[in-house]
């Protein structure tokens, strides 16, 4: 028996180190698959990634700003002393312009907003390139206080009229005198209620719920206070219902001023959850197809229509003709929509659009009804509230549920005080209402707001101004057809003729369903007599390229955050 157990031992010793082996190698070849697994998808991913967020976030904390002061801010662009000249004299000539416009009780309120009201701070020193930000408040005061609105035209404190082209953000789709009447009508009928009981829900519910539910397409509604919140929820929403922990963006959409969906600049935030992928690419598709299974949502802001990749497109970030694009053709726009619709299906990832900007601005159904593509869930804002703040997501119920029934303490907290709030109910009943009698309208504005494009452009090209007009059914943007440095100051000439733009300046402007004949003529007038002003005061003069004004522009950056720094130093 000794010598039987002598003979087994190394026979017993020999099969264990061969299971311990294979164990090894198992382990080995798992690790090794996993980890070709995750290169493969990072270099998938890396393909089809827009590096522009990244690149800017690194720099932000490293270049410095200045200012151009004097002559400088005239010739940033190298041009002749002439062409300087006839910029300075054709400013201040603009700068009488903009003190006869603004009365004194809008100057004086004017001064209290800057002082004390950030939001207004913001915004008033973000519509230029930060290099001429400092010289342009100073040159050109813009007015932001206005006490009546008459049709498209508002009405300061000092009794100027304006033209409103901003409109609001995208709110004002029917005209701002129907607002005024959905929240007249919306009052009457929640008053004995009052505005804030809130928890138990007005009965007026009852009326927008089917409606939502029928335009949308989906099957359960959630409210909330703004475009933003309901965004949150959204992602939320997603990211709970699906267990996985990725989103996608595509290059140049907003989503909202929350940090989860700004990988850029705006926010300090890395986004380690954010996939920030190239819009109408293939190579995302294949991203979304590879990472499937760690994908909550893709987002998509249809308005991207009109400049796909492109951020934004505000006159802040108008260093040259060739920061802003519009897409050549609607139709690839909408083939790229049915092709993502297909491979999130395919690959069971949920599409969400965020209509907060286009829903019942492009359709009556929004921008599920203009390009024929149903989402998953979608997000509706602004104008549906009727004149109110409001936020709405609509989706599927297997999306739209905040409690696990099998995990008790797994939850999605989503909630908001004022979100169903009787007053906000009630406004939107009554927009839904009118959208109800006068979905022709949208068909009608867009033939006609596209005419009128094509009919200014032919007087851009006769009289040779090197600018011209896009647009994607009522919105339209200012296009530049030179390399410049100086296309920002078009706002200032355009607001001079009595044209009320937002923030973002020619970027982004908007035709409401109250525009008669007379104020697309007012503001085709003004178009020509802005573009024709600016070209005669030289700032579209000069032998510049885009070449020379990017080099222009790095040369300038590195030399003052060196000097910071060696000054620091």
């Amino acid at each position: 028996p000794q010598s039987l157990e002598a003979t087994c031992e190394p026979q017993k010793q020999e099969e264990m180190g061969l299971v311990a082996t294979t164990a090894v190698a198992a382990v080995v070849g798992v690790v090794v698959v996993r980890g070709a697994k995750w290169v493969y998808r990072r270099l998938v991913t890396l393909a089809a990634m827009d590096p522009t967020p990244y690149v800017v976030r690194l720099t932000a904390s490293v270049l410095r700003s200045y200012s151009f002061v004097g002559k400088a801010y005239f010739g940033a662009d190298g041009v002749s002393e002439e062409i300087i000249e006839r910029r300075e004299k054709g400013a201040a000539v603009l700068a009488k312009r903009y003190e006869a416009l603004m009365g004194a009780s809008s100057r004086a309120l004017n001064e209290t907003l800057t002082s004390s009201l950030s939001d207004i701070r913001f915004t008033d020193t973000n519509r230029v390139p930060f290099q001429f930000q400092r010289e342009t408040r100073a040159k050109f005061r813009v007015a932001t206080i206005t006490q009546a609105s008459s049709g498209p035209e508002l009405i300061d404190v000092d009794g100027q009229r304006a033209i409103d082209v901003s409109g609001s953000y995208g709110v004002n789709v029917c005209g701002y005198d129907e607002y005024k009447k959905f929240v007249d009508a919306a009052w009457q009928r929640c008053k004995e209620l009052g505005p804030v009981v809130l928890g138990p829900v007005h009965p007026i519910i009852g009326e927008v719920l089917p409606k939502l539910k029928a335009i949308s397409k989906k099957e359960e509604v959630s409210f909330h206070m703004s475009g933003t919140e309901a965004m949150m929820c959204c992602v939320r929403l997603c990211r709970f219902n699906t267990r996985r922990k990725l989103v996608v963006q595509f290059a140049g959409a907003y989503h909202g001023w929350w940090d989860g969906v700004q990988p850029g600049p705006g926010s300090e935030r890395a986004n380690a959850d954010v996939l920030y992928l190239k819009d109408m690419s293939p190579a995302s598709l294949r991203v979304i197809t590879t990472r499937a299974d760690e994908i909550a949502a893709v987002l998509v802001s249809p308005l991207q229509g009109l400049n796909p990749g492109k951020p934004p497109p505000s006159d802040l970030v108008l260093l040259d003709a060739k920061a802003r694009d519009t897409a050549k053709s609607r139709d690839a726009y909408k083939l790229w929509l049915h092709e993502l619709r297909a491979v999130c299906s395919r690959v069971d990832v949920p599409l969400v659009f965020d209509e907060v900007y286009t829903g019942f601005r492009m359709a009556p159904g929004g921008a599920q009804e203009y390009y024929q593509v149903q989402s998953d869930v979608v997000v509706y804002g602004k104008t549906l509230g009727g004149g109110l703040a409001v936020g709405v997501v609509c989706g599927p119920s297997r999306l739209m549920r905040r409690f696990d029934p099998l995990r008790p303490l797994r939850v999605a907290y989503v909630i908001g005080t004022f979100s169903a709030a009787p007053l906000t109910l009630a406004a939107t009943a009554q927009f839904l209402t009118w959208l109800e009698a006068n979905t022709h309208l949208y068909a009608h504005y867009e033939a006609k707001t596209d005419a009128w494009v094509r009919d200014v452009n032919a007087l851009l090209i006769e009289k040779d101004l090197p600018i011209r007009l896009d647009n994607l059914t009522t919105v339209w943007t200012v296009l530049f057809k030179q390399p410049g440095r100086y296309h920002w100051m078009f706002q200032y000439y355009l607001r001079a003729e009595n044209l009320a733009l937002s923030w973002v300046g020619t970027g982004r402007c908007l035709i409401s369903f109250d525009f008669q004949d007379s104020h697309y003529d007012q503001v085709k007038t003004a178009i020509l007599r802005a573009a024709t002003n600016m070209k005669c005061d030289g700032w579209w003069d000069g032998d510049v390229s885009s070449k020379s004004i990017s080099s222009k522009i790095s040369k300038e950056l590195l030399f003052h955050t060196a000097a910071a720094f060696f000054n620091k130093s």
